[in-house]
C-alpha cells in the first residue's frame, strides 16, 4: 500500500515538475501536440542536430531552421482553431 501512495506522490511531483505532460484535463491531442511541439524545436535549436539533419535532407542549416519553426507556429494554430 505504501507502495502506491509513494508512486502517486512522485508521478504528482513529477507532474507539477513538467508543465508539458498535461494535467488529468489534458486531451490526447493536446498531449500529441504538446510533444511534437518540444521535439521540433529541440531539432532546431541544437547546432549539431540541426547541422546532421541537414547534411541528411541536402539543405542549408539556418532554412531547415526556419522551416521547423514555421511547422511548430502553423502546427499551434491549428491546435488553436
Amino acid at each position: 500500500m505504501a507502495d502506491k501512495i509513494r508512486e502517486k506522490h512522485q508521478y504528482a511531483f513529477l507532474k507539477s515538475k513538467y508543465e508539458g505532460i498535461g494535467n488529468s484535463n489534458t486531451s490526447n491531442d493536446e498531449f500529441q501536440t504538446t510533444v511534437y511541439n518540444d521535439t521540433i524545436a529541440s531539432l532546431a535549436h541544437h547546432k549539431h542536430i540541426l547541422l546532421y539533419n541537414s547534411i541528411i535532407l541536402n539543405q542549408h542549416p539556418e532554412i531547415l531552421r526556419q522551416d521547423m519553426i514555421r511547422r511548430i507556429k502553423l502546427d499551434v494554430h491549428n491546435a488553436e482553431k
